[in-house]
């Protein structure tokens, strides 16, 4: 079975940017039931550091903030292809030019993972605070819910993999 990176990435000091932290913070509590396979990593705000422990995965299940003009809360899973094609003119995440050269760099070293999805979350407010806004916290047992759901059938598909 492949190992699983779970990577959040979110600026803590832009709101609900900061969503992808909070919530692999959650997942966090999470450990046994997910199993051994499962490491967390606090991407912060993305950058160079991430480029090769990416290589250390089979598959990676990124969380972040991604505006894709949805619901404040709204939760969208995309695939690679969506993450790096622009065809979905909708997507855009902070951290998006900086990840997606860094997925692409990853690509040419033969380092990127077999599997690279994003578990992005609508965002309602990403100007300069610290703290979710009063829309998203209310939101968060729900999202924590349906990310966990994406990480156990992630799990699953590596098993029968």
């Amino acid at each position: 079975m492949n190992t699983i990176g779970i990577i959040g990435l979110g600026n803590p000091l832009r709101r609900d940017d900061g969503i992808g932290l909070v919530l692999l913070d959650q997942m966090q509590c999470y450990t046994k039931e997910f199993g051994k396979n499962i490491t967390f990593i606090d991407g912060g705000t993305g950058g160079m550091n991430l480029l090769h422990q990416l290589s250390r995965f089979g598959s990676i299940l990124i969380i972040d903030a991604v505006d894709f003009k949805g619901k404040p809360g709204d939760a969208k899973l995309f695939s690679l292809e969506q993450i790096k094609s622009n065809k979905t003119p909708e997507l855009f995440s902070t951290h998006e030019s900086d990840f997606i050269t860094i997925l692409a760099l990853s690509a040419q070293l033969n380092e990127l993972p077999e599997n690279v999805s994003l578990f992005g979350v609508q965002p309602f407010d990403v100007s300069f605070g610290t703290g979710l806004s009063k829309q998203i916290v209310p939101l968060l047992d729900d999202l924590s819910k349906k990310l966990k759901k994406e990480i156990l059938k992630l799990i699953k598909d590596n098993l029968t993999s």
